[in-house]
């Protein structure tokens, strides 16, 4: 798997010189360097190294981390358009005797490539919108009918996502003055010693009942035991496979939580012990797809992240298989709402959102 992880980048990357900057009439020195940029791009996967728990990375200046994530995605972008360029050229070959136009073609395809990455690359990086979900909850009590949810998923602090970013979605979330606020996984990507500044941002969150999380995937490839600490230390408090109890009045919400599949651990059986089957249960489970495990339970709304909403076109539609069918947005799952965030930020690889905008949500509880 590691050695594919490397592989399947240079693979991509030698394709793309021989499919779409060596046809380009232009000097072969020209040729040579944006050669040079394809692989400086795919050079920092090279900056990951892997341990016995996941994997790890280099430390870069923001800029140079925005430039090689850029030139990345820009390869991924260009990867799909070649390969329509070249069936079309084997199409070309089979049924004309035309000299095939591959300069204008391969032209074509850099520069629509390069501008779906500018585009992909400021929607990815831009701090989200917010977005409001109305959400009816069966047996929700009068007291709480209006209860305020946001929810952060995907912040992935990093090289790339510094506190300036994180700092300016915690005054979005505060603005809105949230009852609750949940964040279910994937808060960072790097040590505890390098990313501590930019994600303690999230120290400063407030709501009246409180700031929950669970672990994401990424908790577990970066020092999870120093940042479990960290993060509670910030305010967050982390169900473990438990349940918190919300009251108001004779209104009660049970608000749930999962370990990620990452840990070994996931039980949404033990989440929900002792949780009476007529409370209405809000769950945090950051992968998706244990979905329809979890509807077999007392579960009103499930809420996820993960997906980062599947990105861009083609590639969306690999997640959302991998994901069991679920990627973005809202899903009935025999009778269980979820709901499947975009992403308040994606990791610091593949960085670019087409068609794929980032949120902060904000959930309106109703009867």
């Amino acid at each position: 798997m590691f050695r594919l992880f490397f592989m399947m980048p240079i693979m991509i990357c030698i394709y793309e010189i021989i499919s779409m900057i060596f046809p380009l009439k232009i000097s072969i020195w020209l040729k040579l360097l944006l050669s040079l940029i394809l692989f400086a791009g795919i050079g920092k996967m090279f900056l990951y190294r892997f341990t016995s728990s996941g994997f790890d990375i280099y430390e870069l200046p923001h800029a140079l981390a925005l430039i090689l994530s850029g030139i990345f995605s820009f390869i991924i972008c260009a990867v799909f358009m070649l390969l329509l360029k070249d069936a079309i050229f084997i199409i070309w070959k089979i049924f004309t005797h035309s000299q095939f136009p591959g300069h204008y073609a391969s032209l074509t395809v850099l520069i629509i490539a390069l501008l779906s990455t500018i585009y992909g690359v400021y929607q990815g990086v831009r701090v989200p919108d917010v977005v409001i979900h109305d959400v009816k909850i069966p047996g929700l009590g009068e007291e709480l009918d209006g209860l305020k949810v946001a929810m952060l998923v995907d912040i992935h602090a990093s090289d790339l996502n510094r506190r300036e970013f994180v700092s300016s979605v915690v005054e979005k979330v505060n603005a809105l003055e949230p009852d609750l606020i949940l964040i279910p996984g994937d808060f960072v990507d790097g040590s505890v010693k390098a990313r501590y500044t930019d994600l303690e941002p999230i120290s400063q969150l407030k709501a009246k009942y409180g700031v929950l999380g669970v672990t994401g995937n990424h908790e577990y490839y970066f020092d999870l035991q120093g940042w479990l600490k960290t993060i509670k230390d910030f305010g967050v408090r982390f169900l473990d496979n438990e349940h918190v109890e919300i009251a108001s009045g004779d209104a009660k919400l049970i608000i749930a939580g999962v370990l990620d599949p990452t840990s070994g651990n996931h039980d949404t059986k033990l989440a929900l012990e002792g949780v009476d089957e007529k409370m209405p249960v809000i769950l945090m489970d950051h992968q998706p797809r244990f979905a329809r495990e979890n509807s077999k339970y007392n579960i009103a709304l499930q809420v996820s992240g993960h997906t980062h909403g599947g990105q861009m076109p083609i590639i969306s539609t690999f997640i959302k298989k991998a994901n069991k069918g679920f990627v973005r947005g809202w899903y009935d799952v025999d009778g269980m709402k979820l709901y499947v965030s975009p992403g308040t930020s994606q990791w610091n690889g593949f960085i670019i959102r087409i068609f794929d905008n980032s949120e902060i949500s904000l959930f309106v509880l109703r009867q």
